[in-house]
């Protein structure tokens, strides 16, 4: 039998309570707040049937919701009140609750509802949670990076080899993929995760204070350095450094940070003396082609910083990564605002797969941090989102105007699937033939550079 807490301070009602569901179910009782919270992490009840006045405090209701919906937030709980405001049992629901009753309770009709807040609760158990079978990495003890797309599968694979590894690391990928997470990552799986993480964002500080806060100064080493300072490098002893946009590093700084990667001394800002370090150095960059004749870095850094080369795929060639990782977002949303309930519906799912994310995950999560806190009911709809339209059909015929949603529709769906002809006929579920004769129609040509000729 299904366990169910009262959690109620009216004995009387407690009882009577207790008594028309004891047939039924195994029934336990509390009669203060802190007993149903106990009760609840210790007995793991199925459903939870709570008086919104307990411990003579007329909403204390609402509190409790929060925190057993903070420890379990698929936890069913049924509010009863006395309340006489039409609003307490609404927000109640809007809290998280499954449904809620005013006093005195129609015993035959709490049944009906306990029933089918049991059955809901049988049928989410038996769905699988969407991050659960996701490929997935840590970055920290609360970060990590999911995604099950071969590409993110092989990232991941990689991540793990090179954390057992010293090899300096070089993390390319548009900004928003992730190289951060990435860098954290290899650090966190490595024999250096009890040392310091040190990140610096090398096109973040102005050109003339870079090197002292790299490597360090000491006292009367210039205007305003009344004492000696540790730099960022030597903070990272024993640890890990991340140069994010190593592509921004000043040229006349690439000669001293080469000689330091190749024998690990800092020397600091004004000093003679030489302090040996032991630090992994990973850097990154959303630039192209670093080791081209065109670009400022300088090629015996490049080769020296890229040992092993990680490239990050931008979201939009992601396919399903899009929605395992919108999903895992909305739940760290629900703690975050409070929103036990927090849900994308299908058509902001099918919004966010067709949408091209220039922004990379850090613009989905912007974004869904934004429909979190709008949205109605906590359901996430796609005018929530905000995502820019591509085209507007408004001013054309009707012909025209399908035309135009086929061609930006395929050019979407193929962009997605990184031009897989038979990864997107499987998501419009029709065949390759089909897709063809859709692209010649629409005059849509892929071409061996990865891009669609219009």
């Amino acid at each position: 039998m299904s366990l169910l807490l009262i959690a109620e301070d009216n004995q009387a009602l407690r009882e009577n309570m207790k008594w028309a569901l004891v047939s039924e179910y195994n029934v336990i009782e509390a009669d203060t707040a802190d007993d149903c919270v106990n009760l609840f992490k210790m007995k793991k009840p199925d459903l939870v049937c709570l008086d919104m006045g307990l411990d003579n405090e007329p909403l204390k209701g609402l509190e409790i919701i929060d925190t057993l919906l903070t420890i379990d937030r698929n936890a069913k709980i049924i509010v009863i009140t006395a309340n006489t405001s039409s609003t307490v049992g609404p927000e109640s629901v809007r809290k998280g609750a499954f449904d809620f009753f005013n006093k005195p309770v129609d015993i035959d009709q709490l049944k009906i509802v306990i029933k089918r807040a049991l059955k809901r609760s049988e049928l989410e158990k038996q769905l699988p949670d969407s991050t659960d079978t996701a490929g997935v990495v840590q970055s920290d003890a609360t970060l990590s990076m999911i995604g099950e797309s071969a590409a993110m599968k092989q990232v991941f694979e990689i991540i793990r080899k090179l954390s057992q590894t010293d090899m300096n690391v070089l993390i390319c990928g548009e900004s928003g993929t992730g190289k951060e997470l990435c860098a954290r990552a290899i650090h966190y799986h490595s024999a250096r995760k009890m040392k310091n993480f040190v990140p610096i964002n090398c096109g973040a500080i102005p050109e003339n204070l870079i090197e002292s806060e790299l490597f360090g100064y000491v006292k009367g080493a210039f205007t305003g350095a009344n004492s000696d300072k540790e730099g960022l490098i030597e903070s990272a002893n024993g640890g890990t450094l991340l140069l994010d946009e190593i592509g921004e590093m000043p040229k006349n700084l690439q000669v001293k940070l080469l000689r330091f990667l190749e024998d690990q001394n800092v020397q600091r800002v004004g000093d003679t003396v030489l302090r040996k370090v032991n630090v992994r150095v990973i850097a990154a960059t959303n630039r192209k082609n670093l080791d081209s004749g065109d670009s400022e870095m300088r090629s015996d850094l490049y080769y020296r910083l890229s040992e092993f080369q990680i490239d990050l795929p931008p979201l939009r060639q992601r396919g399903e990564d899009i929605l395992i990782i919108a999903r895992a977002l909305v739940a760290k949303n629900r703690e975050k605002f409070g929103s036990a309930r927090l849900q994308l519906s299908p058509r902001a799912e099918s919004a966010l797969l067709n949408y091209s994310w220039p922004g990379n995950v850090r613009e989905l999560e912007n974004k869904l941090s934004r429909a979190s806190i709008i949205c109605q009911n906590q359901t996430i709809e796609p005018d929530d989102l905000q995502l820019a339209s591509v085209s507007s059909f408004s001013n054309m015929n009707f012909k025209d105007a399908r035309n135009a949603f086929e061609k930006e529709y395929l050019t979407n769906l193929l962009k997605r699937f990184d031009y897989n002809i038979s990864d997107a006929a499987r998501a419009a579920e029709i065949s390759r033939p089909t897709l063809y004769d859709m692209m010649k129609k629409l005059g849509l040509q892929i071409h061996t550079e990865s891009h669609i000729k219009q």
